[in-house]
């Protein structure tokens, strides 16, 4: 250690010392705060014992979480002119929310005397899988997802 050189009169560090300081730096942006560690080993700790007793655990609500009256009001308001691409984004969105929280399906035949198929939930599904896709193709412009979703169904003559 007599070897190492220290910082000398003129203030430069020497290279031991910044293999040091670049060794901490390193390791402080590679590790997590104790604390966030902490919080989420308590979390798995919860999902695996509601696991092994059989237990349903409350799943906590999303950030994005949408309000189903703020999209219906959105979606349906005569006063708002949504462009395509904004009527079926939200749409999609209303219906995942839906379904999230335990409502039927929109885009499902429902009534007194229907019950849906596993032919008209799959038919659903495959509906708003090329919607979302045609959305996503899109990437916010209108044009391009009215262009997109033409390209992709086919449409019926009616008599």
């Amino acid at each position: 250690m007599a070897e190492e050189k220290q910082i000398n009169v003129t203030g430069e560090v020497d290279e031991v010392t910044q293999d040091y300081i670049a060794t901490i730096n390193e390791l402080k942006q590679n590790s997590v705060d104790r604390s966030k560690y902490e919080q989420l080993r308590a979390e798995h700790k919860k999902l695996l014992d509601s696991i092994v007793n059989g237990q349903e655990l409350e799943q906590p609500l999303k950030a994005e979480h949408l309000d189903v009256k703020e999209l219906r009001e959105k979606l349906f308001n005569s006063d708002s002119e949504l462009s395509n691409l904004e009527y079926i984004d939200t749409a999609l969105k209303l219906r995942k929310t839906l379904i999230e929280s335990g409502q039927p399906d929109p885009f499902l035949p429902i009534g007194n005397q229907i019950m849906p198929t596993d032919q008209d939930i799959q038919a659903a599904n495959r509906v708003a899988e090329v919607l979302q896709e045609c959305v996503d193709y899109a990437e916010g412009d209108s044009d391009v997802f009215t262009n997109e979703l033409q390209r992709r169904t086919i449409d019926v003559k009616i008599r």
